[in-house]
């Protein structure tokens, strides 16, 4: 791999590792005292139920995006500078993940709640799905000399961004359906989730590999 893929790489990882911590620390545990009985933890645990569940959404849809990060830029020999700027672009919208995560779990009751959680999710798997597409587009995925090997490429990266632009379009489907039902938005959010496990017919870790030891 070049080196300017492997620091943009490392440089998405560390900013969603970043985030994740982030999230975690909205999970403050009660303050502890010689004061306090039973009651009064289980009343504070119980208060960040909301907040765990936006917690648990978030970390598996930053686990989703991130994996999917990752098998994009295995599958490249090469990268320029408007996909640096596109991936700076989708880390723009990782950062703000913590930030509507935070509302969520305050308030998962309420339209406005779901509606700044789903924009920002429809924009990070956008984003994630239009990197997918200039790599296509602009021959930056890596080409062998096997045509058998250079169409699974192909078919994993089309594939990978149909699955992105599915997730953003289901997000974007919420915002509308927060208004009618804040329950029918969290459906809409599990769809990615239900995409990422779906049986792959391509084993993307044996092929990134295959492509790893040729360079």
């Amino acid at each position: 791999m070049q080196t300017s893929t492997t620091r943009a790489e490392t440089f998405s990882d560390g900013i969603m590792a970043i985030m994740i911590t982030i999230m975690i620390l909205e999970l403050k545990l009660p303050d502890f005292n010689k004061n306090q009985d039973t009651e009064d933890i289980q009343n504070h645990l119980q208060s960040l139920i909301p907040h765990f569940i936006a917690y648990i959404f978030s970390f598996v849809m930053i686990g989703i995006v991130w994996t999917s990060h990752h098998h994009l830029f295995h599958l490249l020999k090469k990268t320029d500078n408007q996909l640096l700027r596109l991936n700076l672009f989708f880390l723009f919208w990782i950062t703000l993940i913590p930030v509507v995560t935070g509302i969520l779990g305050a308030n998962p009751l309420l339209p406005i709640s779901t509606v700044l959680y789903a924009c920002v999710m429809a924009m990070t798997t956008a984003t994630l799905a239009y990197m997918r597409s200039y790599t296509l587009l602009k021959a930056l995925v890596h080409t062998d000399t096997g045509r058998a090997v250079n169409n699974k490429i192909i078919r994993v990266s089309v594939l990978g961004k149909r699955y992105s632009y599915v997730s953003s379009l289901a997000y974007l489907l919420s915002i509308p359906l927060s208004f009618v039902s804040v329950y029918m938005a969290y459906v809409c959010f599990t769809i990615p989730i239900a995409l990422f496990f779906l049986p792959a017919s391509i084993d993307e870790e044996k092929l990134e590999n295959k492509i790893i030891d040729k360079n």
